[in-house]
This record gives structure tokens, C-alpha cells and sequence, in this order.
């Protein structure tokens, strides 16, 4: 059975809270000038890209990003070093904007952390495969399941009245391939020699 210590979860729950905190006060900033748009990106606003993952499209849909980031918290004694966590977070809402530009060429517009945060488990369960590789396992299975009842189940990828929108199965995708990437990146780099690395 799985026992999670408090000195294992208080370096992660500061981070979780900073998140957060960065979550919420983008949430009080005007989101049109901020949401991922095709035009707005073709134009040059590249900021788009990154900014468009910060601004949701009300508070309900806000605290299912934020109840998602807790339960993220939750799942895991283990997490991926500060930096990497944090430079994943940097990196992936990139990576999902440059897929959705690609992939769903008929979106006009969109706005919400979850293709991140998808990519965030993902990625924090590739980190734990070494020690914890049964429950992250688990974990890697539950979200393959979930990606492939939101493919195959339209109803879940149609008009969610509580989030006041429509729900983006492709981004959440482009969020677990990104953390699986990452995952797998980083583990290579961690079973290269020293000298490789350096």
C-alpha cells in the first residue's frame, strides 16, 4: 500500500500552490486579448500560444483545471525536479498550441490548462515509472482510457454548459503525448554517463 509522508508532499505543494495562484490571476485579466486564436497567432501574436492556457472560459471551468491540478498533486509522492516541472510547464502549452495549429485546422479559437495538465500527469507518472512502476502504470492507463472515451463518446467532445464551451478532446492528446516526449526524454538523459550529459 502506497503511505504518503507530510515531508514528501510539502516541496510539491508549494509549487501546486504557486500554479495555482498563477491560474487565478490570469483568470482576472481580460481573456480575449490572451485566448489561443488562429488569426490572432497568423498575425503574430505569438504570445498566444503560451497565454492561451492561462485564461479559461469562466470560473467553473477555471476550478475543474484547478481541482485537476489538485488531484495531480494528490496521485504522486514523487514529482520531476523544480526545474524540469517548471520548464515542462513552459514548454508544453508551446507544443499543444503548435498541434492544434497543425491538427484541428477548423478551431478558430481556444482557452484552458487541461491539454497541459493532462500532459503534466503524464509526464509526473513517466517520473515515477523507475520506483513506482505499478501505480504509474495505472495512472498512464486511466488517462489512455480517458483520451479514448472522449475519441470514441461524442457527447463528452460536444457543448459543456458547465464550462460555458466546447471541450477540445485533441488538446488534451497533444497534452499526454507531450509529457509521455518529455517523460521519455528526460530518462534517456538520466541513463546517459556524466561526461555524455555535460
Amino acid at each position: 500500500m502506497r503511505t504518503v509522508s507530510h515531508s514528501s508532499l510539502l516541496p510539491c505543494w508549494r509549487r501546486f500552490a504557486v500554479l495555482a495562484a498563477l491560474l487565478g490571476a490570469a483568470f482576472l485579466l481580460p481573456p480575449a486579448p490572451l485566448e489561443w486564436s488562429r488569426n490572432a497567432i497568423a498575425g503574430g501574436e505569438y504570445w498566444r500560444l503560451v497565454t492561451g492556457h492561462w485564461v479559461h472560459m469562466g470560473p467553473y471551468h477555471l476550478l475543474l483545471n484547478l481541482g485537476g491540478l489538485l488531484i495531480t498533486g494528490m496521485l504522486f509522492t514523487r514529482h520531476p525536479p523544480l526545474l524540469l516541472w517548471a520548464g515542462f510547464l513552459i514548454v508544453s502549452p508551446v507544443v499543444v498550441s503548435g498541434g492544434l495549429l497543425v491538427f484541428v485546422p477548423e478551431l478558430a479559437w481556444y482557452r484552458g490548462f487541461s491539454g497541459c495538465l493532462h500532459g503534466l500527469v503524464v509526464f509526473t507518472a513517466m517520473h515515477n515509472l523507475v520506483k513506482e512502476k505499478r501505480w504509474s502504470l495505472m495512472i498512464l492507463g486511466v488517462v489512455a482510457a480517458k483520451l479514448a472515451l472522449e475519441t470514441v463518446v461524442s457527447p463528452i467532445t460536444g457543448e459543456n454548459s458547465l464550462i460555458g464551451g466546447v471541450v477540445i478532446p485533441q488538446s488534451h492528446w497533444l497534452g499526454a503525448v507531450t509529457g509521455l516526449a518529455a517523460g521519455i526524454a528526460v530518462g534517456i538523459s538520466n541513463r546517459l554517463p556524466r561526461n555524455v550529459r555535460e
